[in-house]
């Protein structure tokens, strides 16, 4: 194998593939980047069985050929070579090659390298820009207990034409929607693994590039640009959540976005733990935040809103609603709630696309 080509064209690919790469394990073939020259095309590929990032750029083939080399090694190698151009030829180590440097590394067959799967008809499509705002309103909702595996990840569903995104911690649930005629599937669903998704969401572009998705042997696969993400599918049953939407809530006031994340920002601050409870209290429009009064530390606001149906206060984490306010995008949102240990909604004003519920903490 002989090929060259330049850092500015390697270093972006080599980076994305590296997420993939194993750290530890007890097969160390997967803890290497396959690389593959042919056609004037380097293919690279990594796996950590659970994701696999494949990517393509193009290269000066002298002679075709596929290896595998330490993954990790093999990127900080490329970062710190200099920016010209890189020649790598195989004779029983593999030699790379920039200016007067020169490294020498050990290999493994490519042949060996787990095969990356390549369904032939896609689910669907869906815009970049949709798919990475889907995926930014719920994914701060996953859970990470490893002995429930089914709120380690988010739900991927079809349902009447409806696609939907939704994840749940136990405690809270954001679901995000959108009509999707573009698909010849009919109902599905599919649970992702948190990483996964975490991963995709950094590399979507923030434009429509269309995001094809396949589904093959328990895996999903996502591929737009020269880029494929493969994952293999949490098995396990999500929770039947749609029976928790609350409906007729006794308390319903609409805030400014803005205002609202600020001041419960504001007294998040209090808790070093990062568990700060605070108390929404609402009288006549008027909206008060402020801290339990076994706190040690006080904090009391008050913000001006509209306000329908009853006075009436509740509890909730101060960082389940900030979450939720950063995410969106809406300029203001509507709050649900009541004094009970209920369900509680949170949304934006402009549409049902994105639903996100919460319970109250229960006071002392």
């Amino acid at each position: 194998m002989h090929f060259q080509c330049t850092k500015e064209q390697l270093l972006p690919a080599v980076s994305l593939v590296e997420k993939a790469v194993a750290s530890q394990n007890t097969v160390p073939i997967i803890t290497g980047t396959h690389i593959k020259a042919a056609s004037d095309t380097l293919i690279l590929t990594s796996t950590n069985l659970e994701l696999s990032i494949q990517t393509k750029i193009s290269a000066l083939i002298s002679t075709p050929g596929e290896l595998i080399v330490d993954g990790k090694l093999f990127a900080n190698i490329i970062r710190k070579l200099p920016d010209a151009p890189i020649t790598f030829e195989l004779n029983t180590k593999l030699v790379i090659k920039a200016g007067t440097i020169e490294f020498t590394l050990n290999i493994l067959s490519g042949e060996d390298f787990p095969a990356f799967p390549d369904p032939e008809d896609e689910m669907f499509t869906i815009p970049s820009n949709i798919l990475s705002k889907m995926i930014k309103n719920t994914i701060y909702a996953c859970g990470k207990d490893e002995k429930r595996p089914y709120i380690s990840g988010l739900l991927f569903e079809l349902n009447n034409r409806k696609f939907k995104l939704v994840s749940t911690d136990i405690n809270r649930l954001s679901c995000f929607s959108i009509p999707l005629e573009n698909t010849n599937e009919d109902d599905f669903k599919y649970l992702v693994p948190f990483k996964t998704i975490s991963e995709l969401h950094k590399n979507l572009p923030q434009d429509e590039t269309p995001i094809k998705v396949y589904y093959l042997n328990t895996q999903m696969i996502f591929a737009f640009n020269e880029h494929k993400f493969a994952t293999r599918l949490i098995d396990d049953q999500f929770p039947n959540y749609l029976h928790l939407f609350p409906k007729n809530q006794p308390i319903m006031i609409t805030s400014n976005k803005q205002s609202l994340q600020a001041a419960v920002d504001r007294a998040s601050i209090l808790d070093h733990n990062g568990a700060q409870i605070i108390i929404l209290s609402i009288n006549d429009g008027v909206l008060e935040i402020k801290t339990p009064s076994n706190n040690q530390d006080q904090i009391l606001e008050q913000l001006n809103v509209e306000h329908t149906g009853e006075n009436g206060h509740a509890a909730f984490s101060a960082r389940y609603i900030l979450e939720m306010l950063k995410a969106t995008s809406s300029q203001q949102v509507i709050f649900e709630f009541n004094m009970e240990l209920r369900p509680c909604l949170l949304k934006p004003d402009t549409d049902d696309d994105h639903l996100y519920i919460l319970m109250p903490i229960r006071l002392n």
